[in-house]
């Protein structure tokens, strides 16, 4: 990696930490600078706004969840282990941008946005065809895999409501847990 790119890393690197802690709106260029103790200049030099920042961090977070996802489904030849596992990690890896930065480039950034969107429909598209897959080999019940997807996506959509999980005194991370939880394994206990 040349050092261009290695600064340039450095800075997604910090944006990314004071992002994801205060979100998007909250954050200023001076203060990633403080955070690189780096001169302004070399800032903008790699970065001309704070939106420019932004778009390559989701560029950035796009490519590793691609990489990662075709690893996992390479990795393995049972459908169903690979749909847990990519959901799985891709819980890990976008929740953390979920609570306060993807909240605020909704008001703030609405093409990166629906950018944000358009990826996540394309990765449940990946997932749905594990599905079929899966039904298909007779791994899963016959199910009709959008709307397994569908209500996967609403019980989420639905338990990232902040006023819900303050109510409720549910973390974030554990509240996703437990819809992937009832969504793989149901509700009625195995005898």
């Amino acid at each position: 990696m040349s050092k261009q790119e290695l600064t340039r890393e450095r800075i997604l690197d910090a944006a990314m930490v004071r992002m994801l802690k205060f979100g998007y709106r909250k954050v200023t260029m001076d203060e990633i600078v403080q955070d690189l103790v780096m001169s302004k200049n070399t800032v903008y030099r790699h970065f001309e706004s704070k939106t420019e920042i932004a778009e390559a961090l989701f560029g950035r977070l796009e490519k590793e969840i691609n990489r990662e996802l075709v690893l996992i489904r390479e990795s393995h030849k049972d459908p169903v282990e690979a749909i847990l596992e990519s959901i799985f990690f891709l819980q890990q890896r976008v929740t953390p941008w979920f609570e306060q930065f993807l909240g605020d480039i909704r008001l703030e950034l609405p093409d990166l946005s629906q950018r944000f969107l358009a990826f996540r429909d394309e990765k449940l598209a990946g997932i749905r065809a594990l599905l079929d897959a899966s039904i298909k080999k007779g791994k899963m019940r016959k199910v009709n895999s959008s709307l397994a997807i569908r209500i996967y996506m609403g019980a989420i959509d639905r338990v990232l409501d902040p006023v819900f999980l303050e109510k409720e005194k549910i973390s974030f991370s554990d509240a996703l847990e437990g819809v992937l939880d009832i969504w793989s394994n149901g509700m009625i206990a195995k005898k």
